[in-house]
């Protein structure tokens, strides 16, 4: 997985087509993923945390870690996407393609790297059963689609499972306070007409 900084200074750039869905759905799942995951660990490793990587258990589980929550964030950010379609159409059979697509997109071309040991194929099938269920009013709003990815951030970061009992709600509540800014960043560079015109032109 690459590094993603996001800076708050920066243009962002409009996301007009599929091309750009896709960019914007896969970086800024890394982004949560890498933050919510190293933040974590930092802050319960403390002053060992440059220590633990020369441990290569640790290293081992962190890796492992790092995929399952991304996979997790881009399952959240990808419904989110999605549901703002919906919001505009209506149509939740586009929403449900839409959101697929992509995220199938996103686990082929993001999920190549040497680190990955997980199942790929796995991962896209878990993800539409997932959009069978999908209540698409209530993925457009603030937190509606985004279930998995506090879950995962608990249960894959390599901490003490007794210590995460006590981290459990401020854990997961990190992960939605970062998800805010990515929610308001889409809404502001989602061109709709843009992109529709171009995912009606790739489905032709």
């Amino acid at each position: 997985m690459v590094r993603v900084r996001l800076s708050p200074w920066k243009r962002l750039e409009p996301v007009d087509s599929s091309k750009a869905f896709g960019e914007f759905l896969a970086t800024r799942s890394a982004f949560i993923a890498q933050k919510t995951l190293y933040g974590y660990v930092k802050t319960r490793m403390g002053m060992k945390y440059p220590e633990m990587f020369q441990d290569d258990i640790f290293i081992e589980s962190l890796n492992i870690g790092k995929w399952q929550i991304y996979a997790a964030c881009l399952s959240d950010l990808a419904v989110f996407m999605a549901a703002q379609v919906y919001a505009r159409n209506g149509d939740p059979k586009e929403a449900s393609a839409i959101a697929e697509r992509h995220y199938a997109d996103a686990i082929t071309n993001r999920f190549q790297d040497a680190e990955f040991t997980g199942d790929a194929k796995g991962l896209v099938e878990a993800f539409g059963n997932r959009l069978a269920l999908v209540d698409w009013n209530y993925a457009i709003e603030a937190e509606g689609a985004f279930k998995e990815s506090p879950k995962a951030l608990v249960r894959w970061a390599p901490i003490d499972d007794e210590l995460k009992k006590y981290d459990r709600e401020i854990v997961e509540n990190s992960i939605r306070f970062q998800w805010q800014r990515i929610r308001s960043d889409f809404r502001k560079a989602f061109d709709i007409d843009a992109f529709l015109a171009d995912w009606n032109r790739l489905a032709a």
